[in-house]
């Protein structure tokens, strides 16, 4: 792969600023004026100091197959059926959540189904406007609120992965999260890629790293002359918004003059003819790596894992286990079409698949110390979820874990607030209700976090629930 002397990174050292969007990050200090408005932080509240330092979220797509994934028993002695089963070692770091509704889609007049998920599952709100043309998420998702209030003195504001999808340079724009409206976050799904833009190009001399930050350091200075000549073009407001972007500026300067880090990345070792458009098993595993040795680097402190293929996979590592092609293209178009139907045989192995890959993701935190000396599990809050219960589309019931440190909320339980029980919703609970929302399940998230938020989002002018989940 061919890289400019401009396109390498240099290793990062924390210098207590912010640091630059993602957009920023991908392109460099070159991007000019067109990324300044993308570098404005915003400050946070106190945390508590016996909650969790640090959030991930995991988001894959399709629902799952809900009578193989919901508990069966007691909230505090159940058992696991197949999809959730290898998580089975682990119930004392978890809580189940199940029966929590999007309502969201139900305030849109316009979009299909994948529309509404996407632009409301994470932002709690409806679409601020009602134009299938101009779609989008109505402002920040909660992984965004989230970041804005903790990320402190960490080199990113936030670090995004991406399992799959088409890209050329290793970038993949779109999915769940939304920094704000019209504002998708960038993920990175080529794990080379991610390594070089998190952890710096480690073939570098001190010396052409210093020159790299010395050019990208006489680019800033050359926006911030621009700034200057537009002060005099603008008007009141016009100036306080320069002003708040100068600033970030003069920060990033003064980072991007710093010293070199000294956090190594993971020597992650992938497969001659690796293809990571495709082959998810192995990007699962070099992401999973990727951001928990980021994390407990300290070089942000939310990040996000979002699984992208899903509409047309094959899924091949599977095949053994299940005898054949999980898609029988005799009788469906691709994955995307065979969810859509009632439950078939080979849907549950690729939706236990993701359960593997999320243990992975907790033996690694389990297994890693991080910049302070604590454990990774012990300070990192993991939040697991679908957009949807059943490839159905149905936004009722999403299937929810969260893992490792939840605060004040007792873990080794099932907190269940489905209408009914799990076998009959798989036959038709699209439409059954619990009356608790994913607004107040993210109100919780930031109870968790140590803040006192009483809502999320769209509250319908007060028509709907405030406060957490009942139970968390």
């Amino acid at each position: 792969m061919r890289r400019t002397d401009f396109d390498r990174r240099w290793t990062r050292q924390r210098s207590g600023l912010w640091a630059p969007s993602r957009r920023d990050l991908f392109r460099g200090a070159a991007g000019g004026a067109a990324t300044l408005a993308a570098l404005a932080s915003r400050p946070g509240r106190a945390q508590s100091v016996d909650g969790p330092k640090r959030v991930i979220f995991v988001h894959y797509g399709q629902g799952t197959v809900m009578d193989q994934f919901v508990p069966e028993g007691t909230e505090r002695d159940f058992t696991l059926p197949f999809i959730t089963a290898p998580l089975a070692d682990w119930t004392d770091r978890l809580v189940f959540l199940t029966g929590v509704d999007n309502l969201m889609p139900g305030f849109n007049e316009v979009g299909n189904a994948h529309e509404n998920a996407l632009y409301t599952v994470f932002s709690g709100q409806p679409f601020p406007v009602q134009d299938s043309a101009r779609l989008s998420a109505a402002g920040p998702t909660i992984d965004q609120v989230i970041a804005d209030r903790i990320a402190g003195d960490t080199p990113f504001g936030r670090l995004d992965f991406m399992v799959g999808g088409s890209s050329a340079d290793g970038f993949v724009t779109g999915g769940r999260f939304w920094v704000d409206r019209d504002d998708p976050v960038v993920s990175f799904n080529e794990p080379d890629i991610a390594t070089l833009r998190i952890f710096g190009d480690t073939t570098m001399s001190e010396a052409d790293a210093w020159a790299l930050r010395a050019r990208r350091s006489s680019v800033l200075d050359a926006v911030l002359d621009t700034f200057r000549s537009a002060e005099q073009r603008v008007g009141t407001e016009g100036l306080a918004r320069l002003d708040a972007h100068k600033e970030k500026l003069f920060a990033l300067e003064q980072r991007i003059s710093g010293g070199v880090g000294e956090c190594n990345p993971p020597r992650t070792t992938l497969p001659d003819g690796y293809d990571f458009t495709y082959d998810d098993d192995v990007s699962a595993l070099a992401m999973n790596d990727l951001m928990v040795t980021a994390l407990s680097c300290d070089y942000a402190r939310v990040a996000t894992l979002d699984y992208s293929n899903t509409h047309d996979h094959a899924f091949p590592w599977l095949w053994a286990d299940n005898g054949g092609p999980i898609v029988d293209t005799g009788v469906w178009d691709n994955w995307h079409a065979m969810v859509h139907a009632d439950y078939q045989p080979g849907m549950e192995l690729v939706y236990r698949w993701y359960v593997d890959n999320f243990v992975d993701l907790l033996e690694r935190l389990a297994s890693t110390t991080d910049a302070d000396g604590d454990n990774m599990l012990d300070t990192t809050l993991v939040v697991f979820m679908s957009e949807f219960s059943s490839g159905r589309h149905w936004y009722t019931s999403l299937p929810i874990i969260l893992a490792g440190n939840v605060g004040a909320v007792e873990t080794g339980r099932w907190v269940n607030h489905m209408p009914v029980d799990r076998e009959t919703f798989q036959e038709a609970g699209g439409y059954e209700y619990s009356g608790v929302t994913t607004n107040q399940f993210y109100t919780s998230l930031l109870h968790i976090l140590g803040f006192d938020d009483e809502t999320f989002g769209f509250t319908d002018g007060g028509g709907l629930p405030t406060g957490g989940v009942p139970g968390l």
